[in-house]
């Protein structure tokens, strides 16, 4: 399998190391060294709007739409409510690792949903369980954006999510509106969950290959540290390159994450 690490500096990777978040690997020839490899930003969007097909119910993330104004007023009401009383703000904070590998190639969302609520707290269901209500079969079709949405609220507690999508080529402001959501959930206790969409020759996460197809991916997020943040991966199962956890710079992260987006 090849690999494709990306936006690393040998300081913050072997930080991430040290801390356990990142198994250390080779990039392969063919994987993109740095930043969002071959591709420059503006080319990464580009290649993901010609191949995105939101219709196609075989890929993860298909459908659904992002937040209305209301909606996202509303979860910033509840994270408010209920932000954590303390005097000096924490720069880093990493919630349980409940990592699972996939048991199929395409149960990424149910094994994101058992992990992401895993770190709630919450172990009611498995894969399985998820997998027939979200209405998929052992490598038949894949996670839409409203099923991923309506079992993350059945289930997460009473812990509001909302949908917020991404543009193709995310901007600065972008990059910063997620890094203060991922710091108001994992502060709350909850697991921010991404959905990657990897075009041939731009970012992956780490270890995925580099296609020429295009990868789609729900993951969840487990902390942060500083601009970077740290999610665990269900691929493991998939590709042996896969590392359970990884951490990676909120830009790179959100690049991956153009054209889809995350539930915050």
């Amino acid at each position: 399998m090849t690999i494709a690490v990306k936006a690393t500096t040998a300081g913050v990777l072997a930080a991430f190391v040290c801390a356990g978040l990142i198994t250390p690997q080779a990039a392969s020839a063919d994987s993109p060294s740095s930043g969002v490899g071959t591709l420059s930003a503006q080319e990464v969007g580009a290649a993901k709007a010609a191949n995105d097909d939101r219709s196609d119910r075989s890929k993860d993330g298909w459908g659904g739409r992002s937040a209305t104004a209301a909606e996202l007023k509303s979860k910033d009401a509840y994270m408010a409510a209920h932000q954590p009383k303390t005097s000096t703000l924490a720069t880093s904070k990493m919630l349980a690792n409940t990592h699972q590998g996939q048991w199929y190639n395409n149960y990424c969302g149910p094994a994101t949903l058992v992990m992401a609520l895993g770190m709630r707290g919450i172990w009611n269901y498995d894969q399985g369980t998820f997998a027939s209500w979200i209405g998929i079969t052992p490598n038949n079709g894949g996670t839409g954006v409203d099923q991923m949405g309506k079992q993350l609220n059945d289930e997460a507690g009473g812990f509001p999510y909302v949908r917020v999508d991404l543009p193709y080529t995310p901007t600065g402001a972008d990059v910063a509106a997620f890094k203060n959501r991922l710091i108001g959930d994992t502060d709350a206790n909850a697991s921010l969950v991404g959905n990657a969409m990897e075009v041939h020759n731009g970012p992956h996460l780490v270890g995925h290959p580099n296609n020429q197809s295009t990868i789609y991916h729900w993951f969840p997020f487990q902390g942060y540290d500083g601009d970077w943040a740290a999610y665990l991966d269900s691929a493991t199962t998939v590709w042996s390159s896969v590392p359970s956890r990884s951490g990676m710079p909120d830009s790179t992260l959100v690049t991956i994450m153009g054209g889809r987006g995350y539930n915050w």
